[in-house]
């Protein structure tokens, strides 16, 4: 394994933001317009490169559309130092876009257009087979097509690259969530959702320390780590019979757009400095170490809602640093 970071395959789209005073519900309402980049395989890319101090190699696979959001995006990455290399242009969809209303109490309504998401193939993954054969993690969501997610996990696991996968849009009954059980979550060494994914994926409806810790434990029964992530509640990782409990940070929250991005894609950047560090694979990590890159991506994430917009709010190592040390972690490694 190298000391680089892979995100695929990875989302990359346009966000268009919608910021109201108003609470969610069924009615028109007035509010604020922007634009920003994102997609959670560009923020998680995005964020893995900052929180790594700008010092590892990050690289993102992924495709946009021959349109003017598609040079933007590219050109934002490769600004924020994620290497692009594996990032294809298509003629067969437009750029993907994200639809975001943020509301008055600071829930968010997100939807998606996966545009040229959808055209990331099998194909991409071989062409950076390379790259992902050789990296201490591969970062992936659920924003692509499921084969090219599958092959992925598969490349991946096939040269002990660990596999962190953020299950973004669990598949609902059928073929695609067969496949995903079967084919992909086997492949992968630890998946990261958040409460409502957590409920699709386990059926456990987390409200609590002790619902989270029995979907961490349901998840365990096919992957060696779990995550929950919590919101301003914090986050618990678990292996085998250890857990953690990360809490959460009182912060002055403004956007929680990229804030779960930022986590993963933070988590990603400890979890390859901790691999490298100790020169051992994840099961032999101490879980100290699988803790305290859990402690960092939560205060990554708690400084990432202090900011608006997605690539903007993401922090700096530098920043995230000076957070950790005003903002002691919460709890501490428990069996």
């Amino acid at each position: 394994m190298g000391g680089h970071i892979v995100v695929a395959p990875g989302s990359i789209n346009i966000d268009l933001i919608l910021r109201t005073d108003s609470l969610k519900g069924p009615k028109t309402f007035m509010g604020h317009y922007r634009e920003s980049q994102g997609g959670k395989g560009s923020n998680q890319a995005v964020a893995a490169r900052l929180a790594a101090g700008r010092k590892r190699n990050v690289y993102l696979v992924g495709c946009v559309g021959r349109d003017a959001w598609g040079e933007q995006a590219v050109a934002k990455l490769e600004d924020r130092g994620v290497n692009t290399t594996h990032v294809r242009t298509t003629d067969q969809a437009p750029t993907g876009v994200v639809m975001e209303y943020l509301y008055g109490d600071g829930e968010v309504t997100i939807g998606l257009g996966l545009g040229a998401n959808s055209e990331v193939m099998v194909a991409d993954i071989e062409g950076a087979r390379p790259e992902i054969e050789a990296a201490s993690v591969l970062l992936c969501q659920i924003e692509n097509p499921l084969p090219t997610l599958q092959r992925a996990v598969e490349v991946g696991q096939s040269n002990g690259t660990v596999i962190c996968l953020d299950p973004s849009v669990v598949p609902e009954p059928g073929p695609g969530r067969d496949l995903f059980f079967s084919r992909v979550l086997p492949h992968v060494d630890i998946v990261a959702p958040n409460r409502s994914e957590a409920l699709a994926l386990t059926g456990v409806e987390v409200t609590g320390d002790a619902s989270a810790l029995e979907a961490a434990r349901a998840l365990l029964q096919t992957v060696p780590v779990a995550i929950v992530t919590r919101s301003s509640d914090g986050a618990l990782i678990a292996r085998g019979d250890d857990h953690y409990f990360a809490r959460g940070h009182r912060v002055a929250a403004i956007d929680g757009g990229a804030a779960g991005d930022t986590f993963r894609g933070a988590f990603g950047a400890a979890l390859a400095e901790a691999v490298e560090r100790c020169g051992q694979g994840l099961m032999d990590l101490p879980f100290e170490a699988l803790a305290g890159a859990l402690d960092l991506a939560n205060a990554a994430a708690a400084l990432c809602v202090t900011r608006a917009g997605a690539y903007p709010s993401i922090p700096e190592r530098a920043d995230i640093d000076a957070f950790m040390t005003q903002h002691p972690a919460g709890d501490h490694p428990t069996g």
